[in-house]
């Protein structure tokens, strides 16, 4: 019987779960007692038993015998989605919703037959015990399997915007931009940090610190009015300085100061 996309259905229907990363463990650790679960499926049985006794599921590898039915949240690598497809293609029920957590693929790298929805968290998945609350997903999708996404992503406790499916890869860009790179940007001030004294543990403490409070304000002001600083200020004296001393120390970044103060010279100018 098809799926109709309504919460009341999404709660009885079974779920089943292809891969046992960050974000497929975090979310049905997320919807324990919310629904029902089918299937946990990995080439190690023993993850998948592990996640499977938690959550009330079955443990299965691929080369087992299996039906699936309902949903399929698929949580695998970018670069694994297309095999592991063909692996399930004839363990798969025709009425299934597939959903799959890349935030680069767009949803028809799976079957547009299994009603395919990509459902990507804008959050850094540390752990297998994530919570969602308040993330917001970028969803698109076959309209079928699309509310199905909407209603699993209210049981989670976060919002959801619908991207164009063929901006996916912009889309993906602006959250590396500010998640990947931001760390990157924590790597070298760490290192001066460190090279003053400081201890790992403390420089990390303080650019976490530091970050916390840039999100606050990002939070509740526009950019502009989010910027602090030497280039905030005009104090482009300090700007120069600092610039010779982030050369001294990173000479293998060295355009990068000039590029990123350029970047923010242009905010501030908005």
């Amino acid at each position: 019987m098809p799926l109709s996309g309504n919460i009341s259905e999404l709660c009885e229907i079974k779920i089943n779960i292809i891969g046992v990363g960050r974000v497929s463990s975090s979310i049905a650790r997320n919807l324990v007692g919310k629904v029902k679960f089918g299937y946990v499926i990995s080439r190690d049985k023993n993850k998948a038993e592990n996640l499977a006794k938690e959550i009330g599921a079955e443990a299965k590898t691929y080369e087992d015998d299996f039906l699936l039915s309902g949903i399929v949240l698929f949580g695998v690598s970018d670069s694994a989605l297309p095999d592991v497809c063909k692996l399930i293609e004839k363990k798969v029920d025709k009425n299934i919703v597939a959903i799959h957590f890349s935030g680069f693929l767009p949803s028809d790298i799976l079957p547009e037959s299994w009603s395919s929805v990509s459902m990507h968290p804008n959050c850094a998945v540390s752990n297998e015990r994530y919570n969602f609350r308040d993330v917001i997903f970028g969803i698109e999708g076959v309209e079928r399997g699309l509310q199905l996404a909407k209603n699993l992503v209210e049981l989670l406790g976060g919002k959801y915007v619908v991207i164009p499916k063929e901006r996916k890869a912009e889309y993906h860009l602006a959250a590396v931009i500010a998640s990947n790179f931001s760390i990157a940007l924590a790597y070298l001030s760490q290192r001066l940090y460190t090279d003053i004294g400081f201890s790992e543990e403390l420089s990390r403490k303080v650019i976490s610190k530091l970050f916390e409070s840039v999100s606050q304000n990002i939070a509740s002001k526009n950019l502009k009015d989010a910027l602090t600083g030497p280039v905030k200020r005009g104090d482009w004296e300090v700007v120069e300085q600092e610039g010779k001393i982030f050369d001294e120390y990173f000479p293998e970044f060295t355009e990068l100061y000039d590029i990123m103060v350029k970047v923010l010279k242009k905010l501030n100018e908005q």
